[in-house]
């Protein structure tokens, strides 16, 4: 089973992600074309240290925001640049894989993706999408615990991934959504897991709001004093095995009942929209953190799992409650930065304009997917908060200040493409382990991004603001 017949949708069934339409058919049937091209060619791990292949989430982010033929395929050329064959599965190992145990065997190990999607196209061929997830992501069996666990895991690939697969009716990238789940780490899922658990044995209480929680993660000097920015795992190596209690106790507070979906994806993408853009330092040009960015990139399609009728609706809340714990657990990764919300209101845009001019120049910029990825994630956090707009859970109130938003993440990229990317790449591969990794193409994307940002050491290749020479704190 291939994607030879992948038809992408004009008119898709709205399910309440940002989506700029009419769609053009000329833009669906190259996105289809390039769609298969990847799938063909490319394997979905970049490298054997677990870096994803972008490709499918740049082409859908590309054509869910209006672009052209054109750009989508300036976007696909750039992405092929670093990627990795596609290997052919194992026929026997396939076969072998309806074997729970030896399913479970190979699991968390990505030289067997091509096996395990394979597999998955083979279910999802007999049984369906929504039944395949059901079967082996949401059944709360053994095997289920264990994938659901893993579906967090590569900083939340997985969910994007399956969001596509539901927001375009498109069961095969749902297949690669499930190989992919079972080839990420379980670490996090582990330690969403724990919090999870302790929060049912618990003295039952009612839950708190993101920003409530985040303000206490930042004031605790437990965490903050278990925190070590030499830590390559800078969630497990230290705050979590020397602030375990707090870090359940807080994180554990993020609860969703499932007659509440839908303010609580509000909340979510509103709580963490504001967190990233807020967290700045005033002696630095504004950047958007990597990793709070992927809280949301991934919150983005919360809208999407939440309103999909064939998850069991105790279970949507479920993944909402871990996307909102995983979103807290990467802030306190990141060093839990200190909101400046002072950064969004006075910020003046380099090119002032509507969100239609936003997302063009968004569509035309020379990038792996995240930039588009989180434009579209902020203009669906604008577009959900609306009616919520009042209550005090939801610190960005206005439309403006979602737009302001968009334009510092447009505006910090492409300051650094003109004025600074050949210094940052050269101050970051110095630095990183990422330049022996990845060819400096792919760096000149991945240096725009500071990593952990509220530490001091995280913003060492990003250049002073002009005329400000003060030195910033945590």
């Amino acid at each position: 089973m291939t994607f030879a017949n992948i038809s992408l949708p004009t008119n898709p069934r709205p399910t309440g992600i940002f989506e700029v339409r009419p769609f053009s058919a000329e833009s669906a049937a190259k996105t289809a074309e390039l769609i298969k091209t990847n799938n063909e060619r490319y394997h979905l791990l970049i490298h054997n240290a677990g870096v994803h292949n972008h490709i499918l989430h740049h082409l859908l982010a590309l054509y869910s925001m209006g672009a052209t033929p054109a750009q989508l395929e300036k976007a696909f050329l750039r992405g092929t640049i670093s990627q990795k064959p596609a290997a052919m599965p194992n026929s026997q190992r396939v076969h072998n894989f309806k074997d729970p145990s030896q399913f479970q065997a190979c699991v968390g190990k990505g030289k067997y993706y091509n096996d395990y999607c394979a597999f998955f196209q083979e279910e999802v061929e007999r049984n369906g999408m929504a039944q395949t997830a059901k079967e082996y992501i949401f059944k709360g069996d053994e095997l289920g615990e264990e994938m659901f666990r893993r579906f967090f895991g590569g900083y939340l690939h997985a969910p994007i991934h399956l969001g596509y697969a539901i927001e375009f009716d498109q069961p095969l990238i749902a297949a690669e959504a499930f190989a992919l789940t079972s080839v990420h780490s379980s670490s996090y899922g582990e330690t969403l897991h724990m919090i999870e658990q302790a929060v049912q044995s618990a003295t039952p209480s009612s839950g708190r709001s993101l920003i409530d929680i985040q303000q206490d993660i930042y004031s605790n000097q437990n965490i903050r004093n278990a925190m070590d920015y030499d830590d390559l795992d800078k969630l497990h190596q230290s705050v979590v095995p020397n602030a375990k209690d707090d870090v359940v106790r807080l994180v554990g507070q993020w609860r969703v009942h499932p007659d509440e979906l839908e303010i609580r994806v509000a909340e979510l993408l509103n709580t963490f929209t504001y967190l990233t853009a807020s967290a700045q330092r005033p002696n630095k040009q504004i950047r958007f953190d990597f990793f709070l960015m992927h809280a949301i990139t991934s919150s983005s399609f919360a809208p999407v799992l939440a309103r999909t009728s064939w998850i069991p609706k105790p279970t949507r809340a479920r993944i909402l409650e871990w996307l909102g714990r995983a979103a807290l657990l990467i802030y306190i990764e990141s060093g839990a930065p200190l909101p400046r919300p002072e950064e969004i209101a006075r910020y003046k845009p380099l090119h002032p304009s509507g969100w239609s001019e936003l997302f063009y120049r968004a569509c035309e910029y020379e990038d792996d997917g995240h930039l588009i990825k989180l434009i579209r994630g902020i203009r669906t956090a604008a577009a959900l908060a609306g009616p919520y707009a009042e209550r005090r859970e939801f610190p960005l109130k206005e439309e403006g200040e979602f737009l302001v938003i968009a334009h510092m993440a447009m505006d910090g990229a492409e300051k650094f493409q003109t004025e600074s990317v050949e210094q940052e790449v050269d101050q970051v591969n110095e630095s990183s382990i990422m330049g022996q990794i990845l060819p400096r193409d792919i760096m000149r994307v991945v240096a725009r991004w500071p990593r952990h940002v509220g530490y001091d050491e995280a913003w060492y290749h990003v250049p002073e603001r002009e005329g400000l020479r003060s030195k910033a704190r945590i």
